[in-house]
């Protein structure tokens, strides 16, 4: 494929967020935390090596979430490397719909969001393949 055609479809294909419009429910997708908890989760963030810059403003993940989960003991609250590239996964609960894999296992999602199938891959209610782990 010759650059034009490539910079083309990279033009056609839709943002996370026009993507996942459809199956996201309305909301504040980043969880504001008091400001001894702020300075808490950002020490853990760096001292963890978290994947997570808390200073951008929007975010694709709620990793403030995710930590108000883990102090909460939130059995939901757990990372694990994800096997298929062998690096740190956050679980789905936390992802925003302006992530590229936002799924129903979302605290956003609707009713009718992708899924994940048995082979990994993140599946639209009328079985399109949205995302493949493993094809990255």
């Amino acid at each position: 494929m010759d650059p034009r055609e490539l910079a083309q479809l990279l033009v056609q294909q839709p943002s996370p967020q026009q993507q996942n419009a459809p199956y996201a429910m309305p909301g504040n997708y980043n969880t504001q935390l008091p400001m001894l908890d702020e300075m808490a989760f950002r020490q853990w963030v760096a001292e963890n090596k978290v994947p997570f810059n808390p200073n951008a403003g929007v975010t694709d993940y709620d990793m403030r979430g995710f930590y108000q989960g883990l102090q909460q003991q939130n059995p939901r609250a757990v990372s694990a490397v994800n096997p298929n590239d062998n690096q740190m996964h956050y679980p789905d609960r936390w992802k925003t719909p302006l992530h590229r894999t936002f799924s129903g296992e979302s605290q956003w999602a609707g009713p009718v969001a992708p899924m994940w199938n048995q082979n990994d891959q993140l599946a639209s209610p009328g079985g399109r393949i949205m995302f493949d782990e493993k094809r990255r």
